[in-house]
């Protein structure tokens, strides 16, 4: 009887663990490639938007500001934790835009004829690449638990294109209908990848 009761038990824990998803807050991550703050909030934001497709996860964008002049805007593994036990997070990503490059090159083709009229005279390449790292922590056992490091790469070929090489708010990387641009293409692929590391460890 004792047994079978112990076995109730356990089984119920088991079952009332399912559905637990685990929150992790994610900050804006710093740009050290030189296109702005903005867009290190950006990519924070798809960063959370691709952990909503894991019902294991419960994302949290965690807007940082510093409370003074005299405190730094850039956050550290403590402060990190810090700031995700006050968001009753279980844990908290930071990270870095390490490059965003983007490339354009044109080459001259003297006029093609397509579906019967001309059109370009030239095709245009653009390339876009962009390396993100990001840091988990875990706010339990206050440490960093993993770095992981990933880039995205796209590159478009088009006739008398004129396709955007901006980084920045302007992308609209929210929203794949809306810009298909190398550059959002790029962006999207790092997060995805990266989401897909950071998942495997929570």
């Amino acid at each position: 009887m004792i047994k079978r009761f112990a076995a109730g038990i356990l089984i119920l824990g088991l079952f009332s663990g399912i559905g637990l998803a685990q929150k992790i807050g994610v900050l804006p991550f710093e740009d050290a490639s030189g296109v702005g703050a903005e867009f290190g909030e950006q990519v924070a934001k798809l960063i959370r938007s691709e952990f909503l497709k894991d019902r294991r996860i419960t994302p949290k964008f965690i807007q940082y500001k510093p409370q003074n002049e005299e405190e730094s805007s850039i956050v550290d593994v403590e402060k990190a934790i810090e700031i995700g036990r006050k968001n009753g997070v279980d844990y908290v990503l930071i990270g870095t835009i390490l490059e965003a490059e983007a490339t354009s090159s044109s080459s001259g083709l003297g006029g093609i004829r397509v579906a019967g009229q001309y059109v370009g005279s030239s095709l245009r390449t653009v390339k876009a690449t962009i390396t993100i790292q990001g840091d988990l922590l875990s706010v339990k056992q206050e440490k960093l638990i993993e770095s992981f490091r990933t880039t995205g790469s796209k590159t478009d070929r088009s006739v008398g294109a004129d396709v955007s090489t901006e980084w920045g708010p302007s992308l609209n990387i929210d929203s794949s209908a809306d810009n298909n641009t190398p550059n959002a293409k790029a962006i999207r692929e790092a997060v995805e990848k990266l989401v897909k590391e950071v998942s495997k460890k929570l």
